[in-house]
């Protein structure tokens, strides 16, 4: 009879065993990234065509989150976030678990109007809309309510301000105008951000796996004044063909801020690469610290037709 080695038997069990968890790793990673791209695409099919410029801020993943932290302070002010918390009772950071802001407008108009789109964590839909009505009937404000074919709002007096309950953890604020835009695109009946390329295209990989992540495309007047910002002197400007410019916060960055900047061509980003080199190495005299410690941290990289320009903002939070 011929005996079983227990050792050799134990040892194809952990091989086996070994090769199911590597394999188990894989397929969880795998789907962890598709989950993440699927989110990216949502916005894209949730968002109007006529969006120019996107921010969206993961509130769930902001605290693991130092560098976004850092980020909205810089450029949030203390007051509007007190005075959501003293009329609200809630803290926003806390009580949602997404928030996305939108430009929108026609082509004549590019940058008309703003869109937001909240989803509650610890609030409810309807707790975000007693907020928003708080809050304008706070600044002296009344608020109405309007039905029509995109369904129920609640709007102050001029139709600028208005929101709309889209679910149990969803609201939509914005203009009357921006709010049945977006409730039109939900229902098939308007065209969706997917429908315009360049973001289209940009929008899953500057959003997958970030805290917060950010993209415009500029108009044409706006893309004059920037590449006279980004320019030196007589010579060629640092953002020369750039076509969008987006910006992420990857999750569980303690610090670091990435600038990503798409052009038309492979060499062109290469050149732009150069010059931002060039200009943060001698920055305008209005630069001033703790945007001069900002500037002195950054990594510029070029790849294919992208440009990344790194940032450590750290600096910021010691600044306040």
């Amino acid at each position: 009879m011929k005996r079983t080695s227990y050792p050799r038997a134990v040892s194809r069990s952990l091989k086996v065993a070994a090769v199911v968890s590597i394999s188990m790793a894989g397929l969880l990673f795998a789907a962890m990234q598709h989950a993440k791209t699927l989110r990216g695409n949502r916005l894209l099919h949730q968002l109007p065509s006529t969006a120019r410029a996107i921010l969206r801020i993961d509130a769930a993943s902001l605290e693991d989150t130092a560098a976004a932290k850092t980020l909205i302070a810089a450029f949030v002010a203390d007051e509007q976030l007190s005075e959501i918390e003293a009329i609200c009772a809630l803290d926003p950071m806390k009580a949602l678990t997404e928030v996305i802001v939108w430009v929108r407008g026609p082509d004549d108009q590019p940058l008309q109007s703003i869109g937001v789109m909240l989803q509650g964590r610890a609030a409810s839909a309807a707790t975000l809309a007693a907020c928003h009505r708080a809050l304008v009937e706070g600044r002296g404000g009344s608020i109405v309510r309007i039905d029509g074919p995109a369904g129920p709002m609640q709007a102050n007096l001029d139709q600028r301000s208005a929101i709309a309950v889209i679910d149990d953890r969803t609201i939509i604020a914005g203009s009357v105008t921006t709010v049945k835009e977006a409730i039109a695109v939900r229902r098939g009946t308007a065209p969706a951000l997917v429908e315009r390329g360049r973001i289209a295209e940009r929008w899953p990989l500057l959003s997958r796996g970030s805290s917060i992540s950010a993209i415009l495309e500029p108009p044409d007047h706006w893309m004059s004044a920037l590449e006279r910002v980004a320019k030196r002197s007589d010579g060629p400007s640092a953002l020369e063909g750039a076509q969008t410019i987006g910006l992420f916060v990857e999750s569980g960055s303690a610090g670091t801020v990435t600038l990503s900047i798409d052009v038309g061509s492979v060499e062109l980003a290469a050149q732009d690469a150069e010059r931002i080199r060039d200009w943060i190495a001698s920055p305008p005299e209005n630069v001033e610290p703790p945007w001069t410690n900002v500037l002195h941290s950054a990594r510029v990289a070029a790849r294919e037709r992208t440009i990344e320009v790194t940032v450590d903002v750290s600096s910021l939070s010691t600044a306040r």
